[in-house]
């Protein structure tokens, strides 16, 4: 089957109770090729949907044909096509086609512009990607608004710590994403921004009153309702001072799901947890009890892409559950029909796309990349840089911050790029947690240079914030903040500063003609 061909869904009377259990199941596949695993779990399960994730991504060429392999197998299966198929593409800190598109920056650097169509122009650059590669879902954008700025999962994933700001980048990013010809999930609903514990390994706690939550964090989601988000996507956190909720995770809570998002805000769309092998979950809730909570809550969709056994258990206790009339079969209906009506959403999208020409993909990322440097302050007057003087650039070895981060290990090229425009560097790497012998052994080498210090979540890593503060007591410094914004607060304000949150390429490449020009790109 052709990945244009279109074929008409069953109605659910027309459908096996099983099949109808696995259209509610999102699954993955453990390698870069989905033949033959995927095609044998097929013929015992018609999933979905598929999710992609870092180890099912090598280059364009692989990609392409793991696509045409799944959109083939699910159309041989009877689904209707174009199947559902995901991934979380963000930019920034989790990107998966960094190394063969254009490397782009995530949300918060999107926030430093201050203008809602930077967002706009970055869900359409990402969606243009999307669309080359035939993936009609992004499982973004992500909605959290950052207000714990210790925040370990979200961090440079928002776009920001105001609610309304967050609302209106989110409303723009989706309008880019819809015109490029691709659907999209806001998360995590209702709020994951303001707790301090990590998901993929706890369940974290929010103290937030319901009222608390209407007033800021469901400001995005609100106005993501408003702009046709297809999918909203359940956060796996629970609060306890929120007693209708039970003590469940939002994920899981009847009350979240069913009577907040479906009645009271009046979503229609697909709401699909949060991938439930998470340590919030796998850690809390046994396979067997899990997916009949999701579906009892008023999620269509139900992700859970690595484990095989552990889907298996859980599809069996949904199937069960339902046989015993612990479900109505007419619940699952309901998430049927949603289901099919995004699967035409995915159809009209790709009719009517206007992606930016890939041709033109590496001048828009530039492009969106000028719009996110920001000068802070340069009290010592070092821009633009000079070819007469000698400078010394210390990078942190980037290391991975969470499972939702695929940044660990990647070099920071920007040596290079200045040294190509004439500058004399000499380059020294630090641990993200330096100690006092490297320090000190950073800043004897520093002498007689203009030291450039960059910084990744120095106000989470004392010791970076250590580096900085005895490099500008002995002679000039300029920071780079390169993840997290809260650093500039925290670095001496005697030396000067500026943020670009991102260690993308294109963030680089416009980093370098600020530093090159001495002033932030016309935009």
């Amino acid at each position: 089957m052709q990945l244009n061909e279109v074929n008409s869904p069953q109605a659910p009377a027309a459908m096996s109770l099983e099949d109808k259990i696995a259209l509610m199941c999102v699954v993955g596949t453990p390698s870069t090729a989905a033949e033959p695993d995927f095609r044998e779990r097929m013929s015992q399960n018609r999933f979905g949907g598929i999710g992609l994730f870092p180890h099912n991504v090598k280059d364009e060429q692989q990609t392409l044909k793991l696509m045409e392999e799944v959109q083939a197998i699910a159309g041989d299966s009877g689904i209707p096509q174009p199947y559902y198929v995901s991934i979380d593409e963000e930019g920034g800190t989790l990107s998966k086609f960094k190394t063969f598109y254009p490397y782009i920056p995530g949300n918060r650097a999107a926030g430093l512009s201050l203008d809602a169509e930077t967002a706009y122009l970055q869900g359409k650059i990402i969606g243009s990607q999307l669309h080359a590669l035939g993936i009609p879902m992004n499982w973004a954008p992500v909605l959290d608004v950052n207000t714990n700025i210790d925040n370990p999962v979200v961090g440079v994933r928002s776009f920001g710590e105001d609610p309304e700001w967050v609302a209106a980048f989110g409303k723009a990013y989706i309008r880019g994403m819809h015109e490029a010809g691709v659907a999209v999930t806001a998360k995590h609903f209702p709020g994951h921004g303001q707790v301090s514990g990590d998901s993929h390994v706890v369940l974290p706690e929010c103290e937030l009153t319901i009222e608390e939550l209407m007033n800021g964090p469901l400001l995005p989601f609100i106005a993501a309702i408003e702009a046709g988000a297809d999918s909203i996507m359940m956060g796996h956190l629970v609060f306890p001072n929120i007693p209708e909720s039970a003590g469940l995770p939002a994920s899981l809570s009847p009350f979240f799901a069913g009577d907040l998002l479906r009645s009271r805000l009046g979503f229609e769309g697909i709401i699909c947890t949060d991938d439930i092998e998470m340590g919030a979950i796998k850690k809390n809730f046994n396979p067997d009890e899990v997916g009949v909570l999701a579906v009892l809550a008023g999620n269509d969709m139900i992700l859970m892409c690595h484990t095989p056994e552990y889907q298996e258990r859980v599809i069996e206790g949904i199937r069960k559950a339902v046989l015993d009339g612990v479900i109505e079969e007419s619940r699952i209906d309901e998430s049927v029909n949603r289901i099919h009506r995004l699967y035409g959403k995915f159809q009209q999208y790709q009719a009517a796309a206007r992606p930016i020409p890939r041709e033109c993909w590496k001048e828009a990322a530039l492009q969106y990349a000028r719009r996110t440097v920001k000068i802070s302050r340069d009290p010592q007057q070092l821009l633009p840089l000079s070819p007469s003087r000698p400078y010394m650039l210390i990078l942190p070895q980037q290391e991975q911050l969470t499972i939702a981060d695929n940044s660990g290990g990647n070099d920071i090229g920007l040596a290079a790029m200045l040294e190509a425009e004439g500058l004399s560097v000499q380059l020294q790497y630090c641990s993200m947690k330096p100690e006092a012998a490297e320090i000190a052994a950073l800043c004897a080498q520093a002498a007689g240079h203009v030291v450039i210090q960059g910084t990744l979540n120095a106000h989470l890593f004392s010791g970076q914030l250590q580096l900085a503060r005895q490099l500008a007591a002995t002679g000039p410094l300029l920071n780079l903040v390169l993840r997290n914004p809260y650093d500039d607060a925290y670095l001496p304000q005697n030396a000067g500063s500026i943020l670009l949150c991102s260690t993308s390429d294109y963030s680089l490449k416009a980093l370098v003609e600020v530093l090159i020009q001495g002033t932030e790109a016309a935009v």
